[in-house]
């Protein structure tokens, strides 16, 4: 390797950027004066090895908040005792120096740059190499792309929950001022009622969901036998119909005329009854959109309404009003509750 000569002095000193080197020979702190890859200059130091002598050096590059440590293996040029300064001469191959190389790129290239104390590589971050022990300092120019890349995620984050809390504030003052819910809403439809025929005790048949036509419904017991010495009263089925309700106990007493069953024709048309106050009857005027909840999940909008019935006991309060299901319907969901929403926009 050819021997590289280290400046004993300079003749005249030049204003420069004073590195954050220092070197740690036979663990003493010693300060680096001047420095090349080649080559380091050292200041305030006593060696007891002569020129010639090779010396085991770990070389500290220590920048904001990290330290390099590199250790290497030199060759003592040149030593002043009385001004108690040396030169060495870097043995190691640039594998291992790759790192202080890689600095003084950076140096000669103008991008290190000295704030204080603090030492900052612009535009790079110098990654570890071998025998490197720790990574070299952070980076003002990847700090400023890395911060306006923050900044922008952050205003990105602040206008996406900006406008979630808007459509959210939008949501329930459209709520207050446009839609209003109905008291009470179900599924319906007209009903065939079974009576009672004789007085006696009443004894319902194990009734299925489904009964057609002159299937037994119940049997009553009579006081005493008819004209034809019958003591038994058969109650069939008038239609192929499902069994909404039993409407009166068995194994009891009652009276002719008295109900005891009510049921739901197969075919019958189902809709939706719906009471509202009486005060809405100006929005319901205006024909609102109407929007059905059912309890299986499915929700129908834009429904029609059917009919308004004639006044009834509830009209002081309430008024009842029928509209479309908006879904097919099975006859036996008669009874169910449903969540209707009047949406009286002006727009629609």
């Amino acid at each position: 390797m050819t021997a590289v000569a280290v400046p004993k002095r300079r003749e005249r000193e030049f204003p420069r950027f004073k590195l954050p080197l220092a070197a740690l020979i036979d663990g003493k702190r010693i300060e680096v004066c001047d420095w090349s890859v080649t080559g380091l200059g050292l200041a305030a130091v006593a060696l007891t090895q002569a020129p010639g002598d090779y010396l085991a050096v770990t070389l500290l590059l220590e920048t904001e908040g990290s330290c390099l440590e590199l250790a290497l293996n030199t060759r003592i040029v040149w030593v002043d005792a009385d001004e108690r300064r040396a030169g060495l001469q870097i043995l190691d191959p640039a594998e291992t120096t790759a790192p202080l190389s890689h600095f003084a790129d950076l140096y000669l290239a103008g991008r290190v740059v000295q704030s204080g104390s603090k030492v900052y590589v612009l535009g790079h971050q110098m990654a570890e190499k071998k025998d490197a022990k720790a990574a070299v300092v952070g980076v003002t120019a990847s700090s400023t792309g890395n911060g306006l890349a923050g900044r922008i995620f952050g205003l990105l984050i602040f206008v996406v929950i900006g406008l979630a809390a808007f459509s959210f504030l939008s949501s329930i003052v459209y709520k207050r001022l446009f839609t209003f819910e109905a008291v009470s809403a179900s599924i319906a439809a007209e009903t065939v009622t079974v009576y009672q025929p004789r007085d006696g005790v009443v004894e319902f048949a194990a009734l299925p969901q489904k009964v057609k036509q002159g299937d037994r419904l119940a049997t009553i017991v009579l006081d005493a036998p008819a004209a034809d010495g019958k003591s038994i009263v058969e109650v069939l089925s008038a239609c192929d119909c499902y069994v909404l309700s039993v409407d009166h106990p068995g194994s009891t007493y009652g009276r002719a005329g008295g109900r005891m069953l009510s049921l739901v024709r197969q075919d019958a048309p189902l809709y939706v009854s719906v009471r509202v106050p009486f005060r809405r009857l100006a929005n319901i005027s205006e024909k609102p959109q109407i929007s059905l909840s059912y309890l299986d999940g499915v929700k129908a909008k834009k429904v029609e309404i059917v009919s308004i019935p004639k006044v009834t006991e509830y009209t002081t309060t309430q008024l009842e009003i029928q509209v479309q299901p908006g879904r097919s319907l099975d006859p036996s969901m008669v009874g169910q509750p449903v969540l209707a929403t009047f949406d009286t926009a002006p727009w629609h």
